[in-house]
């Protein structure tokens, strides 16, 4: 008896997820096109993505893993230089002004190079390099126009998918990647 209350049991707290992980990717994929791709090639956006590539070109995986520490300490310790670096640019700004006109369906932005390091950002991730996730390897090393949708998790409450796009230039140059987090419920 008691292992079919179990599984009564995790049948019931699986069954919201696997309702909306079954059918969300089309829901996500008709918001990229009607919403996002407002504002993803925007100016503020690309200029962004193109000065960090700048600033970083020629950096090396060493540089890297130590700015993704350096991340992730500063996390830890509630904010530092760098992380204040991130989260206090135009960019990031920008990026909170388009999560609070969405009405609660985008959940997080965030905005990385070429390298998958984090550009800006709404809410802060764990960590500072993203390029070794399938949201910047499925997007950015892919092509531009390129999306990946990804399954859909509980997150505080809320029923989120994320949705990575190629960050690329009008000629098709790619630049970078974002990752929006959709709130499936939110999605008509």
């Amino acid at each position: 008896m008691k292992k079919i209350l179990m599984l009564i049991f995790v049948t019931l707290i699986a069954s919201p997820i696997s309702a909306f992980a079954a059918g969300h990717e089309n829901k996500v994929q008709a918001y990229l096109e009607a919403e996002v791709s407002k504002w993803i090639g925007s100016k503020e956006l690309i200029d962004a993505v193109a000065q960090q590539n700048i600033n970083h070109l020629g950096i090396t995986e060493d540089e890297i893993d130590r700015l993704d520490q350096r991340w992730r300490k500063e996390r830890n310790l509630g904010g530092g230089k760098l992380v204040s670096s991130v989260m206090g640019n135009d960019l990031s700004s920008w990026l909170r002004g388009i999560k609070a006109a969405s009405g609660g369906v985008i959940t997080e932005i965030f905005v990385m190079d070429n390298v998958g390091l984090n550009v800006g950002q709404t809410n802060g991730t764990g960590d500072f390099m993203q390029g070794d996730e399938a949201k910047w390897q499925k997007t950015y090393l892919i092509g531009p126009g390129v999306f990946f949708i990804d399954g859909v998790e509980e997150d505080g409450g809320v029923m989120v998918s994320q949705a990575s796009i190629t960050i690329n230039r009008d000629n098709g140059y790619r630049l970078g990647a974002a990752t929006i987090g959709i709130n499936v419920e939110a999605l008509k």
